[in-house]
């Protein structure tokens, strides 16, 4: 599962537009092609945007173990909010697949100490960037590396930018990956929703978590489950 296929890769940028958010670093997919709004309220395009296309773009390699730093383009912050950086060997990812968390931020993502939006540069990097650890100890592979946000202010909305990454480095487990808690969906059906004004805490955020100060810290809401797993 996590040899077998390899990512094709392709020239040009996603089309930057107007609002929001979109993920720089690491390099996403350029198929789907990447917006900076967030999924369809119903999940239909979850996930990564998908409509259903092939999934195509030059992968990043990420040795296990390695610290990694995202980064973002735009303006648009909605007051940060809370971030998970979640992983995949589906290939190409759907809607059954199982996003496994490395990485949560609660609060300011993907913005700090902002309590609006940044001063208007859609096509501009933003100042922030987050560093994350690749696991030592799970599979290595063709994979995909998700971007998941749930902003602070603004509109009920969940964002998803996703990236394909070739894991390197010897051993690791199925086992491991699966010990990961699941990545948390809300405000794209399924009953899981959150508040405005809260940076969201995860229930089950994993074992690397980043809590920014001054985060004002909150539950989501209705059936969220548990993001089995860790």
């Amino acid at each position: 599962m996590f040899f077998t296929k390899t990512l094709v890769a392709a020239g040009g940028l996603a089309t930057l537009s107007q609002a929001h958010m979109l993920l720089r670093t690491p390099a996403p997919y350029t198929s789907p092609q990447i917006q900076s709004g967030p999924l369809d309220p119903s999940g239909s395009n979850f996930p990564c945007q998908s409509t259903g296309g092939a999934f195509v773009g030059a992968a990043t390699s990420m040795a296990k173990g390695s610290k990694q730093s995202m980064g973002f383009t735009g303006s648009a912050v909605h007051g940060g909010g809370s971030c998970q950086i979640s992983i995949t060997y589906d290939n190409p990812p759907t809607k059954d697949s199982a996003f496994k968390v490395i990485h949560s931020i609660q609060g300011g993502c993907p913005a700090r100490n902002t309590p609006g939006n940044l001063p208007d540069n859609p096509s501009g990097a933003a100042p922030d960037t987050y560093d994350f650890t690749i696991p030592d100890d799970i599979p290595a592979g063709n994979a995909t590396l998700a971007w998941s946000w749930m902003n602070k202010i603004g509109n009920r909305e969940f964002y998803m930018n996703c990236a394909p990454v070739d894991i390197t480095g010897d051993g690791g487990s199925e086992a491991a990956l699966d010990a990961l808690p699941d990545m948390l969906t809300a405000n794209i059906g399924g009953g899981c929703t959150t508040a405005e004004g809260v940076d969201v805490e995860f229930p089950n955020p994993g074992k690397s978590v980043e809590t920014n100060p001054g985060a004002a810290l909150g539950a989501p809401v209705g059936d969220c489950g548990g993001s089995a797993g860790g």
